[in-house]
């Protein structure tokens, strides 16, 4: 399975999935909740809750189990965090998230999750992701910017996986963390926390990637051509390789 990140859709991981396809693998890579409308101004992801991302991971973890013996999940950003709730939850053998959003950057996560708790109970308000661009933001079939309770909801999701981590050992057999040093868009310093709450559990590791250059999407060719040499193979790796 191949989760997608916040406000993209299953296209971000077209050409990836056509690769594992050609390998022999069956591939499923679900449109997350309130994602891929043609309206790409939609105020739908607006909407999106914690329990939203919970089932939506919980579904597609069903679904991959019908397509064969063993599950893998690998997912961006949301994705991510969904495909790290997975591997500590269960439904899924092996696990990769690549830049997971467990907390907007700069901030703490005791303070990040303060405000998000409270940003998830103001009035829901817009915003580009990038003011400049606006609707121009590549790619065309994501959304150009996001609803501020979304980002509450998904910083919330993340919460929730600490909160399970904290509590009870993670299910899945194998599972990598995978960061992009010079990512703009998340808390590093978060996910690292969640990587030393897994410390020491077999088949679990922290993976952090030095060379993809400042930016956050690494998987989509569309906006970053260099995916398909410098993430495609190790993603495969990570999510093919025996134990």
């Amino acid at each position: 399975m191949l989760l997608h990140g916040l406000t993209n859709c299953p296209q971000q991981f077209e050409e990836y999935a056509r690769l594992l396809h050609a390998r022999g693998e069956n591939v499923y890579v679900p449109r997350l909740p309130y994602h891929g409308h043609a309206d790409r101004i939609t105020r739908a992801i607006g909407n999106l809750t914690v329990t939203d991302i919970q089932v939506a991971a919980a579904d597609a973890a069903h679904i991959g189990g019908g397509l064969g013996r063993q599950v893998s999940v690998a997912g961006i950003s949301l994705g991510a965090t969904m495909a790290l709730w997975l591997a500590q939850t269960g439904g899924v053998d092996r696990a990769v998230g690549v830049a997971p959003f467990l907390m907007v950057p700069l901030l703490p996560r005791r303070l990040g999750l303060a405000v998000m708790s409270v940003l998830a109970t103001l009035p829901n308000r817009f915003l580009w992701w990038n003011p400049r661009r606006r609707e121009q933001q590549p790619p065309d079939y994501g959304y150009p910017g996001f609803w501020t309770r979304c980002l509450a909801q998904c910083s919330l999701a993340g919460a929730m996986l600490f909160a399970a981590a904290r509590n009870a050992a993670p299910v899945a057999a194998r599972c990598t963390l995978v960061l992009n040093a010079h990512d703009p868009a998340v808390n590093n310093g978060v996910a690292r926390q969640l990587a030393r709450r897994w410390r020491g559990r077999p088949g679990y590791e922290l993976c952090v990637w030095d060379d993809l250059g400042r930016r956050h999407d690494v998987v989509d060719p569309t906006t970053f051509p260099g995916a398909r040499t410098l993430v495609y193979p190790r993603l495969t790796a990570l999510l093919t390789s025996e134990p």
